[in-house]
């Protein structure tokens, strides 16, 4: 069957969702007693649970479970002449009866499951169509909230309440279809645990179109599946991020909503999204998500410390631009350390870490110039305060040379050097001579000059003499010399 939509939106809201229907019994399968066949008489109770007559005028309440020739079968041509939309049960009232002077009303007063809150949206609606006993279409279905403790009494005509909510377009007139009539409602006040359905306006504040000949002007409305729920769509989505953050815009709300995010996620820059539920009875859901720029707290380089004590106590508590923090651990000026800023605003702020190097330079004693080639000597691979490392280029015992240390691990690399002087092997020899009867001994150098030597010790016999000279007159040492003699130059 087509069914149309008559809306009525009491407010205009950009939020929706859907939970479960508030109201108790609402397509009047519960009983609590047998049901009518006929008509029911002005006052009757209701045998329905949850449901009972808004006034003294008492609405019909129609069964497939009834025999078929019962006037509240739904099938009965004469009476209804309409099958339930769901289930068995619906229920029907007369919202006008021209016969009928004052003006003749009956409603149906139903009860929810809890109160409704104040400020939430929900969504109101049932289903209507026109019974067979109708002469006439008719406009003003109308929706009153009640406390349900209320003791409220009325006379078979009009309720002087005001609906909140309330169908005032063209006539309804279908006689075959079952038609939603909705509404979204936000209550003001508490306490609202109840409803009364009908029409709560006299006939000149109301529209009718006659439907057939007769001169009996009667609208009698079918009403099943009474529905009553929170429509306000429930989504733990931040209104903020940070640029480049992850954002995920779930397809299924907290409250069950299934839907369609639009546009494609963006997390570079702020965005509008539209959740399209896939009930085209809720309404679109907006979120706007700010992106925040993501700033990186700047500090100047601090150290490094190389054999010097740190001329700080404390790391800074703000940058350079201005971002305010704490450090962890606390500042050791006795080691390298590294340290983590944690911003006090943590809201697109990255934390970020800074090593400060504290450390030694290698120290080494310096090494004796070597006066003759020892081949088994090497430069120490540890200094002397406890860093290790190797030398370059590798040790030469035959030339002197500068020689670079690297250390095995450290923060403070600068390069550390030594010097080695090797001093080279003087070749020279003795030559003795007579002359006029002096015996003289000469040093003959080879390899080097005789002027850069400034001092020459003699040794006769391991007796030093004064002479200094590259040449000596033994005649002159004739007290130090033996039958065979050493001469020595040191």
């Amino acid at each position: 069957m087509k069914k149309l939509l008559f809306l009525l939106s009491i407010f205009s809201l950009s939020q929706t969702k859907a939970q479960q229907n508030l109201v108790l019994n609402p397509s009047f399968e519960d009983t609590s007693g047998p049901l009518s066949c006929s008509v029911y008489a002005l006052g009757q109770a209701s045998p329905i649970q949850n449901w009972k007559a808004g006034s003294y005028a008492s609405p019909d309440f129609y069964s497939s479970t009834l025999a078929l020739n019962c006037h509240l079968h739904p099938l009965n041509p004469n009476f209804a002449n309409q099958p339930p939309l769901t289930g068995n049960n619906y229920a029907g009232i007369v919202n006008e009866e021209s016969y009928y002077e004052p003006q003749y009303r009956e409603y149906i007063r139903g009860k929810l499951s809890e109160p409704l809150q104040i400020g939430v949206t929900y969504r109101v609606q049932f289903y209507i169509c026109l019974g067979n006993l109708s002469t006439a279409g008719s406009n003003n279905i109308g929706v009153k909230f009640i406390n349900d403790a209320s003791t409220l009494s009325f006379n078979p005509t009009i309720i002087p309440l005001q609906p909140e909510l309330n169908y005032s377009g063209a006539p309804f007139t279908d006689y075959n279809n079952w038609t939603l009539l909705s509404f979204t409602y936000s209550p003001t006040v508490s306490n609202l645990d109840g409803f009364i359905i009908g029409n709560f306006f006299p006939d000149d504040e109301t529209s009718f179109e006659m439907l057939t000949s007769t001169s009996l002007r009667r609208f009698y409305l079918l009403i099943d599946d009474v529905s009553i729920f929170d429509i306000q769509i429930n989504f733990n989505i931040p209104n903020e991020i940070c640029q480049g953050d992850e954002l995920v815009l779930p397809n299924v709300s907290e409250n069950g909503v299934e839907g369609i995010w639009t546009p494609t996620i963006n997390n570079q820059q702020t965005t509008t999204y539209t959740f399209t539920p896939i009930d085209s009875n809720l309404e679109s859901f907006e979120k706007t998500i700010v992106v925040n720029p993501t700033l990186v707290p700047d500090f100047d380089e601090i150290g490094p410390f190389c054999d010097e004590i740190p001329n700080i106590t404390e790391l800074p508590s703000i940058s350079n631009n201005g971002i305010v923090g704490v450090w962890s651990p606390v500042f050791n000026p006795n080691q390298t350390g590294i340290y983590t800023f944690t911003p006090n605003e943590e809201l697109c702020v990255e934390v970020v870490t800074m090593k400060v190097i504290v450390d030694k330079t290698p120290t080494f004693d310096p090494i004796e110039p070597f006066c003759e080639i020892d081949e088994n000597f090497s430069l120490p691979s540890i200094s002397t305060n406890g860093i290790s490392g190797s030398w370059s280029p590798a040790f030469d015992p035959y030339n002197s040379q500068t020689y670079t240390f690297t250390r095995d691990s450290g923060d403070c690399m600068q390069e550390t050097t030594l010097d080695v002087v090797l001093y080279p092997q003087l070749k020279f020899e003795f030559f003795s001579y007579c002359n006029d009867d002096t015996y003289f001994v000469e040093l003959i150098a080879n390899n080097f000059s005789l002027s850069e030597i400034t001092n020459i010790q003699w040794l006769i016999n391991n007796s030093s003499i004064s002479e200094t000279g590259n040449k000596i007159n033994l005649s002159d040492y004739s007290h130090l010399l033996q039958e065979v003699n050493t001469i020595e130059i040191i």
